[in-house]
Order: structure tokens, then C-alpha cells, then sequence
């Protein structure tokens, strides 16, 4: 799998807002891709953002002065959860997929043309071959290891942007049973040395195998646009699965939507998800503000503070009731009841 992403990605834990720079090629996609696969709400919501910058610029800009339709403002974050009734890393099979299976068909018919018209095999056979060779090298198991190099069932939720100016954010919720992002982020450095055996001599033997396949197309000399029409479907073929949009199901990664903050500045929507989610917002607050914050900038965020270690000190609370409620009876308490029987 490739080492490097496609675009500039950051993968942020959400409870600490620790950073890691993505060399993920599944992440990668996923942020490439997204605006095909978003939920309807939020590009319902991103077009109430764009109308209401619009209306803004509108009041503060001199009567009769033409406003056009802004094409970004703000920050819209939208809320997913890993699904709990696929499994991660498991992709779905999607369009695509199976495509692979359908022009690889119509390479063989192609082929087996000059073998119905002229009896000539040599066409067929090739591309048998270099089909079964395909088939062999990209089912080997190395690929599946690489391509989700993490750990599973992670309890913790993570956060994808592009960073500071982006327009989205997607915030992906903890529940135990997605992927573990922060290893996924970093996954071209991980290494799987049980498989490396395995994968070096069969890429051996299947490189011997191409050779001697290149060789012999290389030897024919009747019938060699049919050999050429195979080659350039399959190249066709190619260059429209590298470019096509894809959800994140067909790259392993299984999500729920759940919601969507979104406001005409960042700052308010940075707010807006910190008091929906504590600690998420605040791990966002210095890629999206590194340097100071306005005063009352800075007392939004500790009354946001002060009120999520109110919430959690009650939590406490209750679960110290609950337990002490759940005590069983202690063997002296028990002993002084028996003497007194």
C-alpha cells in the first residue's frame, strides 16, 4: 500500500487532541471522497451556512453593491459512529468490486475471438494467464495487513481534517467497534514480518511468471489488435476505479451518521460541538486557533469548562451511590449477625 496520503491529512484523538499526521491511504480516501458520501443533513445544513454568510454580507456591505454566493465559511463538523453490526476492516462490496470481475469477462470474450474466427489460441491463453496472475497478486493477504495496519474495537473517537481553513470536519464517535485511527494514521511504518515471507516469494515466483508472459505476447505476430484491445480495456478499466468516488463501507470503514454542528464562524462552531461533546471541540481549538483567543472568546470556553467538570463531578456522585448501594453485606457484619442468632 502506498506510505503516503494522497492530500494533507490530520487525525486527531478526540478526549486529548492528540495529533498525528495521516499516511493512510484508506484515510486518505475517505477525506478525498467525502463530499460524494456526506448525509443529505449535512449538505442541507453547509447550504443554510453558505445563505446566512450571504445575508451577513449583504447587511454590513454599501446598498446596491452585488453579493455573490459565498463558497465557504465556517466550519461544519459532522458526527459519525462506527457500525455496530458490520465488522471493521471488512469491506463491502460495491460497484466497483465487482467490476473487476466483469472486465476481466470481457477481456476473455475479446481474446476468444481470433480462436472462433482463425483458430488461433495464442491470444486466449495470454490473457487466461496474465488474468490468473492479477487474480493471484492482489488476493495475496500482505495487501489486507497493510491496508488496515491497526488495532480494533477502539473506545476512543477521532477527528479528520485537513486543517486549519478546511470547510468539514468528521468527527467519528467511540463505541468499541471501529478502528483504532491513531495506528491507521501511521500504518505505512508498521511492519508484519509473518507475512513478508510469504508475500517475497510469491511476488518471486509471479515476477518470473510475467516475465516469461511478456515474452511470449512479445512472440505474436497475427491477430495483435485483439491482444491490444485487452490491454487498453483493462487500462480503461483502471484509471476509472484510481479516480472514482467511494464510500467509506467499500474502504472497510463502517459508519453511522449522527449529526452535524455547523456555524458561520469556526469559532462558534467549535464551541457549539464542545458543548455537545466535551473535549472535542477543545482538541480542535489549536489547529483551527494557534495563537490567542479574545477575552470573551477565552470565558466561553472555561464556562464551557467549569460546566463539563460539573457534570462530570455528578456523574461521580451517582456511581458512588450506585456502589455504595450495591455493597454486599462485609463477613464482620455478618459474623456480629450470626452471634446475635
Amino acid at each position: 500500500m502506498p506510505t503516503e496520503s494522497e492530500r494533507p491529512c490530520l487525525v486527531i484523538t478526540a478526549k486529548n487532541g492528540y495529533l498525528r499526521y495521516n499516511a493512510s491511504w484508506v484515510i486518505g480516501r475517505i477525506l478525498r471522497d467525502y463530499e460524494s458520501w456526506m448525509d443529505p443533513a449535512v449538505r442541507m445544513r453547509l447550504v443554510e451556512m453558505l445563505e446566512q454568510r450571504r445575508q451577513y454580507m449583504r447587511r454590513n456591505t454599501r446598498k446596491g453593491t452585488p453579493v455573490p454566493k459565498p463558497g465557504q465559511t465556517g466550519l461544519c463538523i459532522s458526527i459519525y459512529e462506527p457500525s455496530k453490526s458490520k465488522t471493521a476492516g471488512e469491506p463491502s462490496y460495491d460497484l466497483i468490486y465487482w467490476s473487476g470481475l466483469a472486465v476481466a469477462t470481457v477481456q476473455l470474450v475479446v481474446a476468444a475471438i481470433p480462436f472462433a474466427t482463425a483458430g488461433d489460441c495464442s491470444i486466449l491463453v495470454i490473457t487466461v494467464c496474465g488474468t490468473i496472475f492479477a487474480f493471484i497478486t492482489g488476493g495475496l493477504p500482505q495487501w489486507k495487513a497493510e491496508k488496515w495496519a491497526c488495532r480494533r474495537k477502539s473506545p476512543n473517537g477521532y477527528i479528520l481534517t485537513r486543517g486549519n481553513g478546511a470547510q468539514h470536519c468528521i468527527l467519528i464517535l467511540g463505541n468499541e467497534h471501529g478502528l483504532n485511527l491513531e495506528d491507521l494514521a501511521v500504518g505505512g511504518q508498521m511492519t508484519y514480518r509473518s507475512s513478508d515471507v510469504l508475500t517475497r516469494l510469491c511476488l518471486a515466483a509471479i515476477s518470473i511468471l510475467w516475465i516469461g508472459l511478456l515474452i511470449t505476447a512479445a512472440g505474436v505476430k497475427q491477430n495483435t489488435w485483439y491482444l491490444l484491445a485487452v490491454g487498453g480495456i483493462g487500462i480503461f478499466q483502471n484509471v476509472l476505479v484510481a479516480g472514482w468516488r467511494r464510500t467509506p463501507s467499500a474502504l472497510g470503514v463502517h459508519l453511522d451518521f449522527r449529526g452535524v454542528v455547523g456555524e458561520m464562524t469556526t469559532m462558534d462552531a467549535l464551541l457549539a460541538l464542545e458543548a455537545r461533546h466535551t473535549r472535542a471541540g477543545r482538541s480542535l481549538l489549536p489547529i483551527f486557533f494557534p495563537g490567542e483567543l479574545l477575552p470573551e472568546e477565552t470565558a466561553k470556553w472555561q464556562a464551557l469548562e467549569i460546566k463539563a467538570l460539573q457534570e462530570t463531578e455528578r456523574a461521580q456522585l451517582v456511581a458512588q451511590e450506585q456502589s455504595t448501594e450495591a455493597v454486599p453485606e462485609s463477613w464482620i457484619a455478618h459474623a456480629r449477625n450470626f452471634e446475635r442468632k
